[in-house]
């Protein structure tokens, strides 16, 4: 076994034990996004009013965003995962679905959005946990989602998908207002693409928008000061490089601009941009420094199995981070058990 090898075992025994009954653990959060100093979900609310003097309005204990990540990254691996470590990721996830949208939290007043409705429903199937029939219906949700705005008009493209649906059918929340994040879409396009060949006219156009949406966001370089919803270039690279490398023909207009981004970045700080930029280049078909960074995940492990956290995600109007040292070690792991 190499040493990328035997890394990714320890990083797996860690998240095993991380993972109980009722899945994976809740991020922390931070004003600072390196994590110097962090905060649990059931002290943000408090931490926000006291700091921010604002008040997000909802509780942010019990995520379930962690699980779907972990589903998402586990899902695209050869070795499938067993039972005992999705059953309960699945749980968690399924308690913040309504209908056939799914939301970052259960029961908060929080509405479903279509970045964990498009991670969770590609993930799950992936898995082989959802026919696809359901994952067809899914993505015919997902394109109720899409703007109908002109392409100058409050920065919105049509037929590119908004954040959160704005057709007022999820009860007991409110409007979050309308919005694109690139890497939400570059999420959503993958989930399109994994239903087959659109044979409705919007399906069609909101595929053919968001690409052109996502080469016109690569090229205008904006994707270097991150997304409202996630703060790292190297995020946004990745969620694009699982569109390329899962779906070449589908995603040929985005591989060279990836390629050329990519290429525009330095080395990474810590072991979540490492694993991320590690993750983006195996996608990308990029070779080079490969095995640095991973020698570099490999020598920063912990002893326990873990690495740091890192943000990961942000809230959009708050700068307030997202991360976990569990997160971080479910992508330095996916990005170790590539090695063949």
């Amino acid at each position: 076994m190499t040493l990328f090898q035997q890394t990714a075992e320890r990083a797996l025994d860690y998240v095993r034990k991380q993972i109980g009954p009722d899945g994976a653990p809740s991020v922390e959060m931070s004003f600072d996004p390196s994590f110097g100093e962090s905060f649990t979900g059931r002290e943000a609310r408090e931490k926000l009013t006291e700091t921010l003097g604002a008040d997000p309005g909802f509780t942010l204990a019990d995520e379930a965003f962690s699980a779907m990540v972990s589903l998402m990254l586990l899902a695209s691996t050869d070795a499938r995962p067993d039972r005992e470590l999705i059953a309960p990721l699945f749980e968690q996830v399924e308690r913040c679905r309504w209908k056939r949208r799914y939301r970052f939290l259960p029961e908060s007043g929080l509405p479903a959005d279509t970045d964990c409705t498009a991670m969770a429903t590609g993930a799950l199937h992936e898995l082989g946990m959802l026919r696809v029939p359901d994952l067809q219906a899914a993505v015919r949700e997902l394109t109720v989602a899409a703007s109908h705005e002109p392409a100058d008009s409050d920065d919105l493209w049509p037929w590119v998908h908004l954040v959160y649906w704005e057709d007022g059918a999820e009860p007991g929340t409110l409007s979050r207002g309308r919005k694109h994040d690139p890497v939400v879409s570059a999420n959503a396009l993958y989930t399109l693409h994994l239903a087959g060949t659109p044979e409705r006219m919007e399906e069609r156009a909101v595929r053919d928008a968001t690409t052109r949406y996502l080469v016109a966001h690569l090229e205008s370089g904006r994707w270097l000061g991150g997304t409202r919803y996630y703060p790292s270039p190297r995020a946004f690279l990745h969620a694009l490089s699982r569109v390329c490398a899962r779906h070449p023909e589908e995603a040929a207009a985005l591989l060279g601009p990836a390629r050329k981004a990519l290429a525009e970045l330095g080395e990474a700080e810590n072991a979540l941009e490492i694993a991320l930029h590690a993750l983006a280049a195996d996608n990308l078909g990029v070779s080079d420094g490969q095995d640095e960074r991973r020698t570099r995940l490999a020598e920063s492990q912990d002893s326990d199995g873990s690495w740091d956290s890192g943000a990961y995600y942000r809230m959009g109007r708050f700068a307030v981070h997202f991360g976990s040292r569990y997160l971080t070690t479910v992508f330095a792991m996916r990005a170790l058990r590539e090695v063949r």
